[in-house]
């Protein structure tokens, strides 16, 4: 492998309860049912826009925005407060970065990659960040993956990415790229699975 690129949601980041509060309030907010703790998880890897179209039904593009809007300039608060890292998660990206390029493709919009404290304290080791805008299409449609590792100038096949979904896996098997799964679920398809994030650079190593 040549390259290494992460996702952030539930691998860079647990960020499940943050997410499930920032929504809740974003929704009520806007006037509508908040999602309950039993309904997110459906929600949880789904991008911003997304979600707005699932949780508010609307048909009407100026609804959608006016929602999307409130999400995207944070107006309504993010509780960056309840997002965690991995155990080992800092010192793992520091050894990556001595033998591979680093790269983040994420559902995230972009001014929300870097808005934990702890990540945004390891920004530098990370080359390129592919978020939502940046592609038409999104996962579980490769070109996110494309993107990051033509900016990596890496082919595809010398790709690593690691993800925590069954999306995350076919998005890496349709770029032709390797895949690591960061999960205790078991999802087919992967080519090596972990959920001790500290065993990441031994697994790139032996693809």
């Amino acid at each position: 492998m040549k390259a290494v690129i992460f996702d952030i949601d539930g691998v860079l980041l647990d960020s499940f309860e943050a997410n499930l509060k920032f929504y809740q309030n974003l929704m009520t907010t806007a006037g509508y049912r908040p999602p309950t703790r039993k309904e997110f998880p459906a929600l949880f890897h789904l991008s911003l826009m997304d979600v707005v179209k699932k949780l508010t039904g609307s048909q009407s593009e100026e609804e959608i925005m006016r929602v999307f809007k409130l999400g995207e300039s944070r107006e309504v608060d993010y509780p960056i407060e309840l997002l965690n890292m991995p155990d080992g998660a800092d010192e793992t990206i520091k050894i990556l970065s001595k033998d591979y390029p680093l790269g983040i493709v994420t559902s995230r919009i972009r001014n929300s990659i870097y808005e934990a404290p702890r990540l945004a304290a390891l920004k530098k080791y990370f080359r390129v960040a592919v978020s939502y805008e940046d592609t038409d299409n999104h996962k579980p449609h490769p070109d996110p993956l494309l993107l990051a590792a033509k900016k990596l100038n890496v082919e595809p096949r010398e790709c690593v990415y690691i993800g925590d979904v069954e999306n995350d896996i076919k998005a890496a098997r349709g770029a032709g790229m390797k895949s690591i799964l960061y999960s205790k679920e078991k999802i087919e398809g992967a080519d090596a699975e972990t959920s001790d994030f500290k065993t990441i650079p031994t697994l790139v190593r032996n693809l």
